[in-house]
């Protein structure tokens, strides 16, 4: 259109342009303040787009729209530049940008567009009346934002807070009764050994599993009093270990478990070994829950073989089931902590097994076939300069492979 028939704005009085920025004040959301100004473009600023910017340079974005609106905005408008040109190509050849400043802080742009060759100078005075309550309007909403934000952010470090502090309650409580269990697996120990002195002989070999059960208990709690869960006790150092005579300890400990149930039959094969260097106690813990996890996967009976065997550098103890096996993509998330297949466990045994085993530079995997059985193998470096040792005598009532 031509200048001759151009809408030009009408100069609001003194008191109507503070209604107007009072109207602008009190928009309680963005949806309110679109309304607002929608209504107060078309009074005051007649074929006009105004169009309502935040953030800074390329962050600016478009959030609000309103007056003459013949051209849809476009979507995700990112950077004030590509929106001017997007004006240009819709036929708005007037544009004018007015800051938004609040106390020094930049808040956006108010963008004025129109169908003409030029932005009259009473329409800039205009939008520059009503800049800072918009700037204003947008600060408000910045700072209640960011307050809200950082109130989540509080919260969350109360809550981590809250958490740590119980963390450490457990975790005094629980050396409280590392230190009461302590005491009872000294108590065992010491009547253990009592009774050895009386008993007749066909009692000894059970009275020195309950004495080897003992110490192994007291090693597991001093173990958890440690720094890591996994690392060996304060003073205590790795040792050699015969892996035939930590097998036939783990037997031991677990007959009751798998003996009473005469569904299940175990079998061992025991090959010559080297030694290989780990503590005999955090072995026998990762051989009984093995043990047990097998006993555990045949609820109607089957057999379970433990065999010993050397691999290159390495020797090898399998532990093989007969039950339903692992489905192919279970078998490795069973190692990850709080992870289990039994309603009654907590899922920490094979993920202990595995860390313990990896300290003393060994493996622990499984190898399954669904219906088929598992078998899980702990490998670990032999000694160096260590001779192979032969099986010990097997006081076990096992059946042969």
């Amino acid at each position: 259109m031509n200048s001759g028939t151009e809408l030009q704005p009408i100069p609001p009085a003194p008191l109507e342009m503070t209604a107007v920025l009072r109207q602008i004040a009190d928009a309680s959301d963005m949806a309110m303040l679109a309304s607002v100004l929608d209504e107060i473009v078309t009074r005051l600023l007649p074929a006009t787009r105004v169009d309502v910017f935040t953030g800074i340079d390329q962050s600016e974005r478009l959030v609000l729209t309103c007056g003459e609106q013949s051209g849809a905005s476009p979507l995700a408008v990112r950077g004030l530049p590509v929106f001017l040109a997007w004006l240009q190509r819709c036929g708005y050849d007037a544009t004018a940008t007015v800051p938004l400043t609040v106390a020094g802080r930049h808040q956006g742009r108010l963008v004025l567009a129109r169908r003409c060759a030029r932005m009259p100078r009473e329409m800039l005075e205009i939008a520059e009346q009503i800049a800072p309550a918009i700037g204003l309007r947008l600060f408000s909403d910045q700072l209640l934002a960011e307050l809200a934000e950082r109130e989540d952010r509080l919260k969350t470090a109360e809550q981590r807070l809250h958490d740590v502090e119980e963390v450490r309650l457990r975790a005094t409580l629980a050396a409280g009764a590392a230190h009461d269990v302590g005491n009872l697996f000294a108590s065992v120990l010491g009547h253990a050994q009592l009774l050895q002195q009386e008993a007749p002989p066909a009692l000894q070999g059970d009275l020195k599993t309950i004495e080897q059960a003992a110490r192994d208990g007291h090693h597991l709690l001093r173990r958890m009093l440690s720094t890591r869960a996994t690392a060996a006790p304060s003073g205590v150092t790795a040792s050699l270990a015969l892996l035939p005579t930590i097998v036939h300890d783990a037997l031991r400990l677990t007959q009751p478990f798998w003996e009473l149930r005469r569904s299940v039959t175990v079998k061992i094969a025991l090959a010559p070994v080297p030694p290989v260097r780990g503590h005999p106690a955090d072995l026998r813990e990762v051989l009984v829950n093995l043990i047990l996890n097998g006993v555990a996967a045949m609820p109607e009976g089957g057999t379970l073989t433990v065999r010993t065997y050397s691999s290159g550098e390495r020797a090898v103890v399998e532990i093989s089931d007969t039950g339903s096996g692992i489905a192919p993509a279970h078998q490795a998330a069973i190692f990850q902590p709080l992870v289990t297949s039994r309603d009654s466990g907590i899922g920490l045994g094979l993920s202990v097994s595995r860390a313990l085993i990896e300290s003393y530079g060994g493996t622990l995997s499984v190898a399954s076939t669904p219906g088929h059985g598992a078998t899980f193998s702990v490998s670990l470096p032999v000694a160096r300069g260590a001779d192979v040792i032969p099986e010990p005598p097997s006081v076990l009532r096992c059946a042969a492979p």
